[in-house]
């Protein structure tokens, strides 16, 4: 599954956030998202994912058009996201957050919760056993009983990962998973993101963290002016008089 979008803009009055921005994250592959503050870097996320609409433009999932569907509606389309405020429910543990990311439950239908049947507690079994084996490739088995506003930053940030893996999403948008996490969480969201790779998954990423850059990104989609250029390293978008004369 691949994520193209195409000519798309936005503004706000006379002020262009997103004047014609055009790029395609294929399956495999880790873009990462980079530009200064105020770049529409969020704006981008929040129009892919169907919080904000576009002035213009299209964003397609396999060459189908997304631009009707709201937020849920893209999430069954396959696209996940993770927020930097996280989103998690602090008073419930961490595999509960993680149980709750799975799509279309059938105990979320009202009837099924007055009337619960066998095969809803047959599908909370093996939805139990899907979020024990997450919760292990993730990291975090050993908090996971704990409540989610009990736990570290650096695990808060592993379970918003986890929580986004659960929906089953095929491209993945993930704002800053890195920022503020010390080395060690680093390495382990490394490892996660290098084996979504492995396993076909699309993702865009908005992270300033060097290293984890370095580690992990096919490519850089740098976004300036309310358009995009694109770097085939993190190497070569340092090195750009573009890139310099931005940050300076």
């Amino acid at each position: 599954m691949k994520l193209t979008v195409e000519h798309i803009a936005k503004w706000y009055g006379d002020h262009h956030v997103l004047d014609d921005v055009s790029f395609e994250v294929k399956e495999g592959n880790v873009s990462v998202l980079m530009g200064t503050n105020g770049a529409g870097k969020t704006t981008l996320f929040n129009i892919i994912s169907g919080f904000i609409q576009q002035d213009k433009g299209n964003v397609m999932i396999d060459n189908e058009s997304v631009n009707r569907y709201k937020p849920f509606q893209r999430k069954r389309k396959g696209i996940g996201r993770t927020f930097q405020d996280m989103r998690l429910v602090g008073e419930l543990s961490v595999k509960e957050n993680v149980m709750l990311s799975f799509p279309e439950q059938q105990g979320e239908k009202w009837w099924k919760t007055l009337l619960p049947s066998k095969s809803v507690h047959e599908e909370q079994q093996f939805n139990s056993k899907i979020a024990d084996a997450l919760i292990h490739t993730c990291f975090i088995s050993e908090i996971a009983e704990s409540k989610a506003n009990e736990v570290s930053y650096g695990q808060q940030k592993l379970l918003n990962l986890t929580c986004c893996m659960a929906s089953g999403a095929s491209v993945l948008l993930l704002d800053e998973p890195a920022a503020g996490v010390n080395p060690l969480f680093r390495e382990k969201l490394t490892t996660i993101v290098k084996e979504l790779k492995t396993q076909g998954k699309a993702l865009l990423v908005i992270e300033h963290n060097v290293d984890f850059i370095e580690a992990v990104a096919d490519e850089i989609l740098f976004l300036h002016n309310g358009t995009i250029q694109r770097y085939g390293s993190y190497q070569e978008f340092r090195e750009s008089p573009e890139v310099l004369n931005a940050y300076v």
